[in-house]
């Protein structure tokens, strides 16, 4: 107790060199303090920036890589007029794939459209409204011999080679598929993704779109051909003839299908649309689910190559492509010069801690050696070398307490004006005092306290009193 009083009271006899050893460390703990404050805010900024802004990208053709594997066939006409034929067949994407790639650290969230006929027992199709001796055929429910005799073709393979029909993948879709379907089940998870409502074709007009699983809007025709109202529940099965089961849905909302109004045949399969959510479609089983549109959303434009990389990784067939539909400009102007503010400040953290600590040593040696007289009258007193680098130490500490208080109130009155006038007013980013610039701070004078006490007990420890006192002169 005795060496902490006495201490104190030397802080006070010299009180100005222990001023100006407190002044410099709180100006380098204060330059620490703030500039790390700076370095974290900035993160926090450039993670609120990840946060908010999204890079939408959807899997394509690879164009360039198809047109060099399966080069156009070029065939002079008679007329002397050029043709141009490119024949290739890739794999579809199927509605599971496209969950599979959804499941990746690199995505932030996706959207979906996607869609497949349905068939009700209690429902029927709105007439077609062809042009008068036209007539609408559906193949869906036919068998081979009645599509091959529709055509006019006598084999299976001469069907195909035609290319009517699509490939045999499609013939048996068709050949599997229930007779009576009479509509078309639509799951979407924004509706901005819908260009049939997106682009002023259809519009609401009474009830509200599907908010929950299980609820459907249909248009006005279908309503009023099949005498439904907002709701009616009515209960579907899906186009396979082994999709046995049926789901239940709930009419919230009855739409216009004003683009439709403008087209001159085949209404009837527009006026069948059945829109709901896409949980409910993807949950319901059904066989058939026809992808329209996945977006895929990234959190970071440079993620699109590493995404792309992983989707082959899981199968995509190298064919396709990840197309990123929206520029990342805005994300490089927002974020940029943030990350170079926070490079700096993290520089200058590093740059005033090792400048403050040169200086405190420095400082700390031409202490030492103006008090070597007063430190060899203590030992010859009969102080112990220990008290006395005891002493000292503690006179350390006191200042670099000191100082990390004043560091820490000056921290708190600066930060948010300087994080504004070097950030600009951020939105949502805290700009006060971050708690971890608080502890560097504390750890930082810590370590002053350490390396300059370590210094005052080797000074101490290393002469003999009355060599001190001879040094006077």
């Amino acid at each position: 107790m005795y060496i902490l009083k006495n201490a104190i009271k030397n802080l006070g006899r010299n009180k100005g060199r222990s001023f100006m050893v407190m002044i410099i460390a709180a100006l380098t703990l204060t330059s620490v303090i703030l500039s790390f404050s700076i370095k974290t805010i900035s993160d926090l900024a450039v993670a609120r920036c990840q946060e908010r802004f999204f890079v939408e990208a959807t899997i394509d053709y690879d164009w360039e890589k198809l047109e060099k594997d399966f080069p156009p066939k070029i065939t002079e006409n008679k007329d002397g007029s050029i043709t141009q034929e490119s024949s290739f067949e890739l794999p579809e994407i199927s509605l599971e794939d496209y969950l599979k790639y959804a499941d990746s650290k690199y995505v932030k969230g996706a959207q979906y459209y996607a869609a497949c006929n349905f068939a009700c027992d209690t429902l029927t199709r709105v007439p077609d409204n062809t042009r008068e001796g036209e007539e609408w055929v559906s193949l869906e429910g036919m068998t081979l011999d009645e599509i091959m005799i529709y055509f006019g073709i006598s084999t299976k393979e001469e069907l195909l080679d035609s290319g009517i029909i699509g490939n045999e993948d499609e013939l048996q879709r068709i050949l599997d598929s229930k007779g009576d379907l009479v509509g078309s089940l639509i799951g979407y998870t924004d509706l901005s993704i819908v260009d049939d409502f997106t682009d002023n074709g259809n519009k609401l007009e009474s009830g509200h779109f599907p908010e929950k699983d299980n609820e459907c809007i249909v248009s006005s025709k279908y309503a009023e051909h099949n005498k439904l109202n907002i709701g009616d529940t009515i209960s579907i099965s899906g186009p396979s003839k082994s999709d046995t089961k049926t789901m239940s849905l709930t009419i919230t909302g009855i739409y216009a299908a004003h683009r439709a109004e403008a087209n001159a045949e085949t209404l009837g399969d527009v006026y069948g649309h059945v829109y709901t959510t896409f949980n409910t479609l993807k949950n319901s089983g059904f066989h058939y689910i026809w992808v329209g549109t996945v977006v895929y959303q990234l959190g970071n434009p440079e993620d699109a190559e590493l995404f792309e990389k992983e989707l082959h990784e899981k199968g995509l067939n190298k064919y396709y492509v990840l197309s990123v539909s929206n520029s990342s400009d805005e994300y490089i102007k927002n974020t940029e010069p943030l990350k170079n503010i926070s490079h700096i400040a993290e520089m200058f953290t590093l740059a005033a801690g090792l400048i403050g600590a040169g200086m405190l040593l420095f400082v700390s040696f031409f202490n030492i050696r103006e008090r070597r007289y007063e430190v060899g009258v203590l030992k010859a007193m009969g102080m112990k070398k220990t008290g006395v680098a005891r002493g000292m130490v503690y006179e350390t500490l006191i200042i670099m307490f000191l100082s990390f208080i004043f560091s820490v109130l000056l921290g708190l009155f600066l930060t948010k004006p300087i994080a504004v006038a070097l950030l600009g007013d951020l939105t949502g980013v805290n700009l006060l005092l971050p708690p971890a610039a608080i502890l560097l701070g504390a750890a930082m004078a810590f370590l002053f306290s350490v390396l300059a006490g370590l210094y005052c007990v080797f000074a101490v420890m290393r002469h003999e009193p009355m060599r001190m006192l001879a040094e006077r002169n």
